[in-house]
């Protein structure tokens, strides 16, 4: 019983100890001009140097905690292409995502008019389609890493 409340600490600094991750993801982009380029993409929550850095893609910064979210916005200019600027500077037509347990997919539906660009998201099997204004995909964690993702500011059809 003496030994109780060493215990309690104990697992309380494991438990905070095993608060880290590190999420990798790869893709492929398709810019509006010029070839499709692979990339890679993810997410680490860290203890380094004495405090936790969040770091997505190849931004970082120091956090107190695990961050409730992360919005990986999307642009769409001009109904002709879509800006991502977590991924490159510059406009595309398209990409693929693969991290974790999900699939990310833009890419463009012109059966529907020809005369738009018509940007379907597709997360797994979820179509949502981008036809105005910004998009986002928003990734919400736990302390264990990627509890889910969601779609914000895009149209999706009724079954």
């Amino acid at each position: 019983m003496k030994y109780l409340p060493l215990y309690c600490l104990l697992l309380l600094v494991s438990i905070s100890s095993r608060a880290q991750f590190d999420i990798t993801g790869e893709g492929k982009l398709y810019p509006v001009k010029g070839a499709s380029q692979e990339f890679d993409f993810g997410f680490s929550y860290i203890r380094r140097e004495g405090s936790y850095r969040f770091i997505v893609g190849r931004y970082n910064l120091t956090v107190q905690t695990v961050p409730e979210k992360y919005a990986l916005a999307l642009i769409l200019q001009n109904d002709q292409h879509v800006w991502v600027p977590d991924f490159i500077n510059e406009p595309l037509v398209g990409f693929e995502l693969k991290i974790e347990n999900y699939t990310i997919r833009l890419y463009q539906d012109t059966e529907t008019n020809p005369d738009k660009a018509n940007f379907v998201l597709q997360l797994n099997d979820e179509n949502y389609y981008f036809s105005s204004g910004p998009g986002q995909i928003n990734f919400l964690f736990s302390e264990e890493g990627i509890k889910d993702v969601n779609v914000k500011g895009m149209f999706k059809p009724r079954r």
